[in-house]
C-alpha cells in the first residue's frame, strides 16, 4: 500500500471545514408581492341624498263659502256679466260673490223697527221707575226686551253683510264651484282661492333623513314641467309624528314664485338628507392591505415596501370605510408603496420582489 498518497482522516477534517467556510451563503428568499401607491385624499364630495317627490300647492289655498243661504246674484268681477274664470287675479278685500239681498234687507228693517220700539218703551219705563211709579220687575222686563231687540238687529245686519263674499287676501281664482242664479247653501264652497306669490312643496321622508335636515335649510327643487329647471326652496316645517300608514314624516318647503311660473298641481322633487362636503387629511388604501399588528388583532398595520427591497411592518391609524377602501389618517404618507397582494406570507423586514398592481 502506498502510504504517501493517503491523507490521514485527522488531517482531512480541518480541510473540509475550511472548504465549507469558503463557500458563499445562499441568498435569503424574496417573496413575490404586489403593491399600490398610497394616494392623498381630496375633500370628500357632497352626497346629494335621496330624492323625494311631491306636488306644488299655493302657499295659501282656501275654499270660500257663504255663511247664509240664498240665491247667488253675482259670482264674478264687479260690473261684469261673466262669472269668475280660473286663473283670474283678485285683490285683497275684493267682492267675489253676492247673494240676493232683498230678504236680508227686509229682515234688517223689521229688526230695526222692533229695536226702536223696545228702546222707546224702555225710555218711558226708565222715567217711571226713577219716579218710583213703576215696579222694578216691569222695568227689568222692558230693559230685557230692548236688549233682545238690539241683539236681533245686530244679527240681521250681520246676515246682510254675510251675503257678500270677499277675498281674504290677494290671489288667483283656482276654481269656481257655482254659477250665478244657483242656490248657495251655507258652508258649501263656491270658490277656491290661492295665493301663489309663494308656493309649498310637501313630501314624505323616512326617519333616517330627519337627523340631517332642519328648518331654514335651503334645498334645490327640480320641477318636472320645466325639464330640469331648478328652483330654490327652504324647509319651513318638519313633522314630529310619522303618518301611521306610510311611516313617513311630513316635510314642507317654501318657494318664492313672484313671476308665477309655478302652478298648483305641478310635480317636483327635492333631494334631502345629503352629507355636506368636508376636508380630510391622510391617504386611501384598499382594505386588502390591512394586517393585524399584534396578537389581539385590535391594531391595524400595513407592509410598506422600502427602498432596501424589504417589507416593513408599519402601524397605522384608520378612519371610515368608503366602498372597498379605508381612510388612513396617520402612519402613512402619499407615495408609500403598500403591499396589497401577498401579505399573508410576509413578516417584518423580509425581502420582497415587489411589482405594482396592474390598473
Amino acid at each position: 500500500m502506498n502510504f504517501r498518497r493517503t491523507i490521514p482522516f485527522a488531517l482531512a477534517l480541518p480541510l473540509l471545514f475550511a472548504a465549507c467556510r469558503d463557500k458563499p451563503a445562499a441568498a435569503p428568499l424574496a417573496y413575490n408581492v404586489r403593491y399600490v401607491v398610497a394616494q392623498p385624499l381630496a375633500a370628500t364630495p357632497q352626497e346629494p341624498g335621496p330624492s323625494f317627490l311631491g306636488v306644488i300647492r299655493g302657499d295659501t289655498e282656501t275654499s270660500l263659502s257663504f255663511k247664509v243661504n240664498g240665491q247667488i246674484a253675482r259670482i264674478g268681477p264687479g260690473g261684469g256679466s261673466e262669472d269668475w274664470k280660473q286663473g283670474e287675479s283678485v285683490a285683497a278685500g275684493a267682492v267675489l260673490a253676492q247673494i240676493d239681498t232683498a230678504n236680508f234687507v227686509n229682515a234688517v228693517a223689521a229688526a230695526r223697527a222692533r229695536a226702536d220700539l223696545a228702546r222707546a218703551n224702555f225710555g218711558r219705563n226708565s222715567e217711571l221707575y226713577a219716579a218710583a211709579n213703576l215696579a222694578k220687575s216691569e222695568y227689568d222686563a222692558t230693559r230685557a226686551q230692548k236688549e233682545m231687540a238690539e241683539a236681533d238687529l245686530a244679527q240681521a245686519e250681520q246676515y246682510l253683510r254675510d251675503t257678500t263674499l270677499r277675498a281674504p287676501y290677494a290671489g288667483v281664482v283656482l276654481a269656481r264651484l257655482a254659477r250665478s242664479g244657483e242656490f248657495a247653501a251655507a258652508g258649501r264652497p263656491v270658490l277656491s282661492l290661492g295665493d301663489f306669490r309663494r308656493v309649498s312643496l310637501e313630501v314624505g321622508v323616512p326617519d333616517s333623513v330627519l337627523g340631517r335636515i332642519e328648518v331654514g335649510q335651503r334645498c334645490e327643487v327640480l320641477v318636472s314641467a320645466y325639464e330640469g329647471g331648478l328652483f330654490a326652496g327652504t324647509i319651513s316645517e318638519i313633522g314630529i309624528a310619522a303618518d301611521p300608514a306610510s311611516r313617513l314624516f311630513r316635510v314642507v318647503l317654501k318657494l318664492d314664485n313672484a313671476d308665477g311660473r309655478l302652478k298648483s298641481g305641478m310635480t317636483a322633487s327635492v333631494r334631502l338628507g345629503g352629507r355636506a362636503s368636508r376636508s380630510v387629511s391622510g391617504v386611501s388604501l384598499p382594505l386588502s392591505a390591512l394586517v393585524a399588528s399584534d396578537k389581539t388583532g385590535k391594531r391595524s398595520a400595513v407592509f410598506v415596501v422600502g427602498d432596501d427591497g424589504r417589507a416593513h411592518l408599519r402601524q397605522i391609524q384608520t378612519s371610515e370605510i368608503v366602498g372597498s377602501a379605508i381612510l388612513v389618517t396617520d402612519g402613512l404618507q402619499a407615495g408609500d408603496k403598500i403591499v396589497t397582494l401577498g401579505t399573508g406570507l410576509l413578516a417584518d423586514n423580509v425581502p420582497v420582489n415587489a411589482q405594482p398592481v396592474a390598473p
